[in-house]
């Protein structure tokens, strides 16, 4: 439909009518054969009703309704009261799943749950009958928090690269399809790469227990070497660059320190921000990396880079770490200078004697919130 005074029939003209009575169309706008054509799409090929438009536009999602009816073809049927009674587990305990995996709390008679979301429920009922109410449930928090993020990194990647200069020239129905296309057709290929890497990720961590006997205990307390990494002067640098540079230099560095620390056999624990946080069953494998991520930044002509490295006890729960060692690697790399690595005693008592291409400086002793003595700081040098 290249113009709004094309000849149509009856059934057309009755159809943009209702069309502009819901407030889903003005033909008078600038944009408005464009606007009708991406109407007439989601209603003749994707079969949406008026009534689902008028909702889909008060959220602001028209372009990427193809994309949701595609995730969920099979629609929204049962109550969490039903989905309750078909996994035989109490009301209360449903909602708590459903929470605990990051969605709002269902109304009642809300119909929200369709045949595939039963097997969440399911999951949660079996692993509780193992390890407990309270243990399953932080494990849906934490895959629902990781899938999260998987999920605002997805559509952000569509949002910027294909709604926006799709938007921008008003080729509204090309960005709808183009999202119905990827729900179709790239996120299935996305789920079966997460199942593949998830299986991956066990073998390698379960190995960092493995490799060096590590004991278990209620608390999963295991000996680990933590490093944090931050671009120094980050604040300044976010304030100076515009949105698009800024967004680019974050890629470069999550790029670059990714890469470097899947290179060295550590594991990106989290990242916040402008800082990346790294754990690692060994040592000199920590030193070693602190300052290759200082010196592969200088190579890709990102800002400096300051490390803290501290090595003890750490407790891992939920896929995150805690600890007074953690507490002293994020110390250490709020002290650092730009451009350095500072280490604490444990890691220099350890390594002080190794010939491994790095050395140790005494940089003097510390005082840092939340701990009672001066903590003696030592400066990793090649």
């Amino acid at each position: 439909m290249n113009s709004d005074n094309a000849p149509v029939g009856d059934d057309m003209l009755a159809d943009r009518e209702d069309l502009v009575v819901a407030g889903l169309y003005d033909p008078n706008s600038a944009d408005a054969a464009e606007r009708l054509a991406l109407l007439t799409y989601l209603i003749d090929e994707i079969g949406a009703s008026i009534p689902e438009l008028v909702q889909a536009e008060e959220v602001g999602s028209l372009l990427s309704f193809a994309a949701v009816r595609r995730l969920r073809p099979e629609g929204e049927r049962w109550t969490l009261t039903e989905v309750a009674g078909r996994v035989d587990i109490d009301v209360g305990f449903a909602a708590a799943i459903w929470r605990a995996a990051g969605f709002v709390d269902a109304r009642p008679f809300e119909r929200r749950f369709a045949s595939s979301d039963v097997a969440v429920f399911e999951l949660v009922r079996d692993l509780a009958s193992l390890v407990g109410r309270d243990q399953s449930l932080q494990l849906v928090r934490t895959t629902g928090e990781a899938v999260a993020r998987i999920a605002e990194a997805e559509i952000a990647l569509l949002r910027s690269n294909i709604e926006a200069p799709l938007a921008a020239q008003g080729q509204f129905v090309d960005a709808a399809r183009a999202y119905a296309a990827a729900a179709g057709q790239l996120f299935p290929r996305i789920t079966e790469v997460i199942d593949l890497l998830h299986r991956r990720q066990i073998e390698l961590i379960g190995r960092r227990y493995s490799d060096v006997g590590a004991p278990t205990s209620s608390a999963n307390v295991v000996e680990l070497a933590v490093g944090f990494a931050d671009i120094a002067g980050y604040t300044g640098l976010s304030h100076r660059l515009d949105p698009s540079e800024l967004a680019a230099m974050l890629a470069r560095f999550e790029a670059t320190t990714g890469d470097v620390i899947a290179a060295a056999g550590a594991n990106v624990a989290k990242r916040i921000g402008d800082a990346v946080m790294f754990v690692t069953n060994a040592p000199g494998v920590a030193c070693a990396l602190a300052l290759e991520l200082i010196e592969a930044c200088t190579r890709e002509r990102l800002p400096k880079l300051r490390v803290g490295l501290a090595v003890g006890q750490v407790i891992v729960r939920q896929g995150d770490f805690y600890g007074p060692t953690v507490n002293l690697a994020a110390r250490l790399v709020g002290s650092a200078q730009p451009g350095t690595a500072f280490a604490d005693a444990a890691l220099h008592g350890r390594l002080s004697r190794v010939r491994a291409g790095y050395g140790f400086a005494a940089a003097g002793k510390f005082e840092f919130p939340g701990f009672d003595d001066p903590v003696e700081v030592f400066q990793l040098l090649r």
